[in-house]
């Protein structure tokens, strides 16, 4: 009976810690502090049209929440009906998944400080982390980092065409 009292005491402490901690932590996909949703449009570069993802997040809580400039707080996601199409090398840099010849080129980035309230709006040029040269339908969503709990939060997701362009 000793040996049992001794186990069940530390089992028991284990249980009420891990109790506390799921509860302590926000489910995946939800903040309390940041809204965050997506949009595309297509606008004319070099190589014709390309769609440009704008992520609008929006401080939802009573105080100040900060937004990184650089890409370590935010992953972008595109799949086509062919699958997800190759990441560029700037992409895979960002997601720390490099190949021979790619560099390093993730920095530290400003960080900006919205009101209650506010919004910050980010535009990204698609083609920059997928190559998009092929006819395809494509989704996209971001995934933004909750600075205040940790947890990612998922945008809604978009839907967008390319055309390959004529030979």
């Amino acid at each position: 009976m000793t040996k049992f009292r001794i186990l069940a005491i530390p089992l028991g402490m284990l249980v009420a810690y891990l109790t506390l901690q799921s509860q302590a932590t926000a489910p995946a996909g939800r903040s309390t502090t940041i809204s965050a949703s997506l949009s595309v449009q297509m606008e004319k570069g070099p190589t014709g049209p390309g769609p440009w993802a704008i992520l609008t997040m929006k401080n939802i809580s009573n105080r100040n929440v900060s937004f990184r400039t650089d890409m370590t707080d935010y992953r972008i996601h595109v799949e086509g009906e062919k699958g997800e199409p190759p990441k560029t090398s700037y992409h895979r840099s960002i997601r720390g998944e490099f190949q021979p010849g790619d560099k390093n080129l993730v920095g530290g980035g400003v960080i900006d400080s919205v009101p209650p309230g506010g919004s910050e709006v980010r535009k990204y040029d698609l083609t920059k982390f997928y190559d998009l040269t092929v006819s395809d339908k494509f989704v996209a969503y971001i995934e933004v980092r909750d600075e205040s709990s940790g947890t990612w939060l998922r945008t809604n997701t978009v839907q967008f065409t390319m055309q390959a362009p004529a030979q």
